[in-house]
């Protein structure tokens, strides 16, 4: 279980990306369960030094978490936006995520 935060009408998490094996990067992405893809800011990109596929556009990471909630390499797509990143349905669906506004949590559905 991880906790989310709303703020500027939207609701934050804390995300690790582990890269190339290296250690984890913690940062703040929006949970949208609207955006068919997670995506990661072009800023983000160039300031991990994050390789993009031949097409530009697409990050394969060694892992996306959110606490308990893991992927292993697990491709995010790359966009010029102001937030870090943005969570979506990709993720969630993966790893059956529930999302808890009374407790401002999120975790697993499979637990």
């Amino acid at each position: 279980m991880k906790s989310i935060e709303f703020h500027d009408g939207k609701l934050y998490t804390e995300v690790r990306l582990k890269v190339k094996g290296k250690a984890d990067v913690t940062h703040s992405m929006v949970i949208d369960t609207t955006s068919p893809h997670t995506i990661i800011s072009e800023r983000l990109q160039k300031e991990l030094n994050l390789d993009v596929s031949k097409s530009g556009q697409e990050i394969t990471l060694s892992s996306f978490s959110i606490g308990p909630l893991k992927v292993s390499d697990f491709s995010v797509f790359k966009e010029d936006i102001e937030v870090d990143g943005i969570i979506g349905l990709d993720f969630l669906k993966s790893v059956g995520a529930k999302i808890n506004l009374d407790s401002m949590t999120i975790s697993s559905s499979r637990t």
